[in-house]
């Protein structure tokens, strides 16, 4: 799972302003890569939890459902979503987010990533940057830890 964190970033650092990008006001419109599982998802539950380990990184448990890992940007990028999207002088947080739910006797899991920015007024925006090369990471990964991805 921490190379899907460090692809985060690298791929944000190279040349942020080519990415498509959407900006969400609803958590329902995030983007989301999903996968169905039979059983409990402990692999890909342990290696997300033990891959938000380094230095600035936040395991954040929103609800019993929903597990975030925030990650601090390079400055570089911090500056970029800053200026780009009137931020507040608070640093900007890139967010890979695990959602799980039981569903008919199996598990679906919902992984997205975006970017946070709080505004001046005090509230979080969320960005959403596509990332083909990102998307089919996330895929590969909830298909090697068991899932049967809906590739969308």
């Amino acid at each position: 799972m921490r190379p899907i964190i460090a692809c985060f970033a690298v791929a944000l650092s190279a040349c942020a302003p080519q990415y498509v990008e959407t900006v969400v006001t609803d958590e329902q419109d995030l983007p989301v890569r999903r996968a169905t599982f039979a059983a409990n998802p402990e692999p890909l539950d342990s290696a997300f939890r033990s891959s938000c380990d380094a230095p600035g990184d936040e395991l954040r448990n929103i609800s019993r459902s929903i597990v975030q890992c925030r990650i601090l940007p390079p400055p570089d990028v911090a500056a970029f979503l800053l200026l780009q999207y009137d931020g507040a002088l608070e640093a900007p947080t890139l967010v890979v987010q695990k959602e799980t739910e039981k569903a008919d006797q199996q598990f679906v899991v919902e992984l997205s990533y975006f970017a946070e920015v709080i505004q001046k007024s005090g509230n979080p925006r969320r960005i959403y940057i596509k990332q083909k090369a990102l998307d089919q990471l996330m895929d590969q990964l909830l298909i090697a830890t068991g899932g049967t991805a809906d590739i969308s």
